[in-house]
């Protein structure tokens, strides 16, 4: 997917970087006395009476507090940061996704530069189409978190827009409608699990090392965009069962 020059140079650098490497190569104890109650004069501590040794004061375990969950709408309550997958095994964080960082909650301030960030190579109507259908959602905030494969192979980047929980489906409708319909990509693999997600990829670009594919799908107020870069050919099913993991979260949350 196209995306700010400066970003995407340094993404591709370091894929095809990685490309090209795989290629060429197929307590102690410590003793302590124990004052007297007189003062001065220590004693073995196994010759205090058992009526001298303090008793320790039972320790209360405090119970979890419950910062994010899920309602029973669908709805999420608590920092989108929460509900973003973990790094899985073999992974690592990735490159920053542009100025958003690559562990990052998004302000609603930053709907606009977030959309054309993940979907700049849309024509100029229907990338001002997509905003606008954010824009209606009336987006409250979200997060993104990257990562890449320990090979050097993979870069993926998982955006998560908490919308109003009454307006959502319309504006994320609205959205992937628009991608759907545009000829900038072509239908991609489905979701394990998640019929409703739509997975699209660019227009063949032959010769390329490199491949990229996004995904959508809305669960509750959240929207959820993945998108992922890497060599020829991309890994796509590897795609698709984390993005497919990162809709579960969404679902069912993490409990805490």
């Amino acid at each position: 997917m196209a995306e700010p020059a400066a970003s995407g140079t340094r993404r591709r650098a370091l894929l095809l970087t990685g490309w090209l490497a795989s290629a060429l190569a197929v307590g102690a104890a410590v003793g302590f006395g124990i004052l007297a109650a007189t003062g001065t004069s220590k004693v073995d501590g196994e010759q205090t009476a058992a009526w001298a040794r303090p008793t320790p004061a039972p320790v209360a375990t405090p119970s979890p507090s419950v910062t994010s969950g899920v309602r029973s709408d669908g709805s999420h309550y608590g920092s989108m940061l929460a509900f973003l997958l973990p790094m899985p095994d073999g992974y690592k964080p990735g490159p920053d996704e542009g100025e958003l960082g690559n562990d990052s909650a998004v302000r609603p301030d930053q709907a606009d530069p977030t959309v054309s960030l993940l979907f700049g190579s849309l024509p100029a109507s229907d990338l001002s189409g997509v905003q606008g259908a954010v824009a209606a959602g009336h987006m409250t905030g979200g997060a993104v978190r990257t990562y890449a494969n320990e090979a050097g192979t993979l870069d993926l980047a998982f955006t998560v827009l908490q919308l109003d929980p009454a307006l959502s489906a319309k504006s994320t409708g609205d959205f992937v409608q628009i991608v759907k319909q545009s000829k900038s990509f072509r239908t991609g693999p489905a979701v394990p699990g998640h019929p409703d997600a739509l997975c699209v990829l660019p227009a063949t670009r032959p010769g390329d090392p490199l491949d990229s594919m996004t995904c959508l799908a809305t669960v509750g107020d959240a929207f959820a965009i993945a998108r992922a870069e890497g060599v020829v050919p991309l890994d796509a099913k590897g795609v698709t069962d984390m993005f497919g993991r990162q809709l579960d979260l969404l679902k069912n949350g993490l409990g805490t």
